[in-house]
């Protein structure tokens, strides 16, 4: 009977859901990008640029940056800043000196 009880429930459940899709409103649309890009992008000056792990040449090159590339800016330290590579999931350092586009804070 416990079974019969649960089966009823679902389908009660269900028709439900059906009723508030079957009200001919079409679903709202996406929102493409619902808020502004809030980091600046620099564009690499280097010829190839070291990327780091963190703000100094002391620590471990992750990955590298080519002339010509866009990066965002998602902090900054002395003389360096923190970046995003979307297109490989990356958060690195690079050498301001090493980029266009951005001001470091006075």
């Amino acid at each position: 009977m416990r079974s019969v009880t649960v089966l009823f429930s679902i389908s009660i459940l269900l028709a439900g859901c059906s009723t508030e899709l079957s009200t001919g409103e079409s679903a709202p649309e996406p929102i493409a990008n619902p808020l502004p890009n809030p980091f600046q992008a620099v564009v690499v000056t280097g010829r190839v640029v070291n990327l780091r792990q963190g703000p100094g040449t002391q620590y471990a090159v992750v990955g590298s940056a080519q002339a010509g590339d866009s990066l965002m800016v998602t902090g900054e330290a002395t003389d360096w800043y923190r970046i995003y590579v979307p297109e490989k999931s990356l958060f690195a350092w690079i050498y301001a000196g090493l980029t266009s586009g951005a001001v470091m804070p006075q």
